[in-house]
């Protein structure tokens, strides 16, 4: 495994790439031609990233992600800014979640936590649920830093930081949104 001066997964798929000249170059490639840049990603998982630090995910704590199938660059952009500030992220319920992303149509969270919830075309979201473009507006005005997380803190609950980059480092961008969610493990 390639040395490292930040151990975060976030930091190793868009920080490092923006950093050494590679931010225009592809990163994630979806179907019709869609494409995002290293550089467009991180904007998004960056502002993402300041939003879920304001609503109290720092290190350690968990935040389930919980996204439809067609939602699966969402997904990938969950995932990266819950390791971006440190979050562990969870795919099954957890109580000590204090944000959960799911898609349009999901029932509300009985015990009344801040849910971040990505519509489809036409749905909107009732309050007290967080919409996700205008929630990712925000955030763009306070973005996230990455955080320096300990070789053996939690990624997921099965994987840590440095075996989740190990595993992204076996298979190099450009990903499918799909195939990257899949090693994101959301």
């Amino acid at each position: 495994m390639r040395s490292r001066s930040v151990t975060n997964v976030s930091w190793d798929l868009l920080d490092a790439p923006v950093i050494h000249g590679r931010g225009e170059d592809p990163f994630l490639e979806a179907a019709a031609g869609r494409t995002w840049t290293h550089a467009r990603l991180l904007e998004e998982v960056a502002a993402l990233g300041g939003l879920l630090h304001h609503l109290g995910v720092g290190p350690g704590v968990p935040v389930v992600v919980d996204l439809a199938e067609d939602h699966a660059v969402e997904a990938v952009v969950a995932a990266l800014a819950t390791a971006r500030v440190g979050g562990v992220v969870r795919t099954d319920e957890d109580p000590a979640a204090p944000v959960a992303v799911v898609s349009g149509g999901t029932d509300a969270a009985p015990d009344g936590r801040t849910r971040l919830v990505r519509t489809r075309e036409g749905e909107v979201a009732v309050e007290p649920d967080l919409d996700w473009s205008v929630m990712l507006r925000a955030g763009r005005t306070d973005p996230a830093a990455c955080q320096v997380l300990e070789p053996g803190a939690a990624y997921s609950p099965t994987r840590s930081v440095v075996e989740q980059a190990e595993a992204l480092a076996a298979e190099p961008a450009p990903y499918a949104p799909e195939a990257l969610r899949r090693l994101l493990q959301v």
